[in-house]
């Protein structure tokens, strides 16, 4: 009878242990490396050129940076489309030539300063050409500009992780088909480690993924509104016998539908649409593990990865015990 409330306190000390290792993580300060879309670029007299960049995260944790030019010209300035974020981020970088530049080459080092400074500069060229001659630049740019690296395809690790989805779904699925009254008790610690992994990958997600809490909001609250739930049914199946079996239903059921839901935006490139506008791009964040071209973190897609199986598992488990204990009566 005192092992319930011994549960419920031991999963409260350990999500906030999490919490607070999770802000004094934070405080920490961690490297980035930069990468743009090209590293050439042919601007003439008087005119401006955009391109790529991203800065992404390379090691520790992130914290703030924003994007540096050495050395400074005045002929040529450049204009970041986002000033200060937390990596991996991605944004245009305008660079613009005085009317009085002298032609030739200019070479720049472009690097991430701030609490997550780069390893190591990149080296962006600038050839200036002079106004009247601009038109006969195209040649000129085909042959110093190396392939745009956007163009490339992504690798991201979503058919690992849906490998192990489906794995998951055979294994639960067949046990709760066979699952006998001396089974139950294992299936209830089986879901209550569930349901402590899931708290524990959206608690990072809160924390960690500032794209998320930048550019989906709307997402963002929805995550903060299931970690709640979650907690409360969690109470109410372990700490109350009279609503057990009601919030082991709304538990299966509202966990069944946020597995769908975090498909529907893997799927649909939800929520970073406002980010980019391609369908591919919310779906190599969130399983590209930090691959290069994905925009994403190691920890990001781990975090997603887990919530996607742990609220698997406890959807199965939670209707599993439902659906075995209305039959037993």
């Amino acid at each position: 009878m005192h092992a319930k409330p011994i549960i419920l306190a031991t999963t409260v000390f350990l999500i906030s242990a999490l919490f607070l290792f999770n802000f004094v993580y934070a405080a920490g300060y961690g490297t980035s490396k930069v990468s743009l879309t090209q590293y050439s670029v042919n601007v003439s007299q008087g005119g401006s050129a955009n391109i790529g960049f991203t800065i992404s995260l390379f090691s520790g944790s992130y914290w703030g940076t924003s994007l540096a030019e050495s050395p400074s010209s005045k002929y040529i300035t450049f204009s970041p489309s986002v000033s200060n974020s937390d990596p991996t981020y991605n944004g245009t970088l305008s660079i613009s030539v005085a009317n009085g530049a002298p032609s030739g080459k200019y070479k720049f080092n472009i690097s991430a300063v701030g609490d997550d400074p780069s390893v190591s500069p990149v080296v962006l060229v600038v050839n200036v050409l002079n106004s009247t001659k601009a038109s006969n630049s195209t040649n000129v740019s085909r042959t110093v500009t190396p392939p745009v690296t956007s163009t490339s395809k992504p690798k991201n690790y979503f058919a690992y992780v849906g490998i192990l989805f489906l794995v998951l779904i055979i294994a639960l699925s067949g046990l709760s088909l066979s699952m006998k009254a001396k089974f139950v008790k294992a299936a209830g610690y089986a879901m209550g480690g569930s349901i402590l992994l899931s708290l524990i990958a959206a608690a990072y997600l809160l924390v960690f993924d500032t794209l998320l809490r930048v550019s989906g909001m709307l997402h963002y609250d929805i995550l903060i509104v299931f970690f709640i739930l979650t907690i409360i049914l969690s109470y109410l199946i372990y700490g109350n016998r009279k609503m057990r079996r009601n919030a082991l239903l709304v538990l299966g059921a509202l966990s069944a539908l946020f597995v769908l839901a975090m498909f529907l935006d893997a799927i649909l490139g939800l929520p970073l649409t406002q980010v980019s506008g391609s369908l591919s791009y919310g779906f190599n964040y969130l399983f590209g593990f930090g691959a290069p071209n994905t925009y994403s973190a190691f920890g990001t897609s781990f975090g997603f990865s887990l919530l996607l199986l742990s609220v698997t598992a406890t959807s199965i488990l939670s209707l599993s015990m439902y659906f075995f204990e209305n039959r037993k009566d």
